[in-house]
């Protein structure tokens, strides 16, 4: 398959779930750049790592994106946003360094851990109404800061994680959902100072782990999408959608465990 095919086809779905799920997209962007790398020869772990990187810097736009069309509709809690929002950049960077000097294999397994875990919640997940913890209302820097760390080194689960936080709290899940575009933005930012700044300077498209190629042709393609996303959520069955999504995830999580063994 061409390269620029399929980065462009994965920065698109990426979006596009993004803006209907209120996730980052690297369950698909992550695995999508692991088989690119592997089939352009390079060192497994590099590779992992560059994907990492990739994924959570181009999720800077997808965020943006999805953030910007859920505050038109009104899904975005300002409140919440600002308390949440540094708490979850300082843990991304903090992630992204770790992450940065940890063995290829063992951001893979991470990552398809999050991926089963996900996969199986979604299909088995029920609607409930939300509720009120006043015990978690106390932890919000700490539900921040894990959200960050967490997308850091597992490349996913960052805004699922503020996701089901803010249900708890008693915010309603649409809103949420809103709300955790937001904090993408900063996870993405934090994770490019780990995985950037932190590992070099630019050179040959290549800045640290950020393959810079890959991050411009996914991220125009993940823009748009992600304004169709966000539109489709008000319009399609999101719990059919959502259990389908979530089979993906899972089987997504087996071909990645079985690439990294194999490849």
């Amino acid at each position: 398959m061409n390269m620029s095919f399929a980065l462009a086809a994965g920065g698109t779905a990426a979006g596009f779930l993004a803006g209907m799920f209120g996730i980052g997209g690297g369950a698909l962007v992550i695995p999508i750049l692991i088989y690119i790398y592997r089939d352009a020869g390079l060192n497994p772990t590099e590779g992992i790592r560059l994907a990492f990187g990739t994924s959570l810097a181009t999720m800077a736009f997808t965020g943006l994106s999805s953030y910007l069309s859920q505050r038109r509709r009104a899904n975005v809690d300002a409140v919440w946003l600002r308390k949440l929002f540094w708490p979850a950049g300082i843990g991304a960077t903090c992630g992204a360094v770790l992450a940065s000097h940890i063995p290829g294999i063992w951001l893979a397994l991470g990552l398809s851990a999050m991926l089963a875990w996900f996969g199986v919640n979604l299909v088995f997940r029920q609607e409930r109404p939300s509720s009120q913890s006043t015990v978690l209302l106390r932890f919000h820097s700490l539900a921040g800061f894990f959200s960050g760390v967490a997308y850091a080194l597992a490349g996913m689960g960052g805004a699922s994680v503020v996701t089901f936080y803010l249900t708890h709290v008693g915010l309603p899940l649409r809103r949420a959902i809103g709300t955790a575009t937001g904090v993408i933005l900063p996870i993405s930012v934090g994770a490019i100072i780990g995985f950037g700044v932190t590992a070099g300077w630019p050179h040959g498209w290549r800045w640290g782990y950020i393959d810079l190629h890959a991050l411009l042709v996914m991220s125009l393609c993940s823009i748009v999408a992600a304004r169709l996303g966000v539109k489709a959520a008000a319009a399609l069955p999101t719990h059919r959608l959502r259990r389908a999504f979530g089979l993906f995830m899972v089987a997504l999580s087996i071909r990645t465990v079985v690439t990294v063994f194999t490849g």
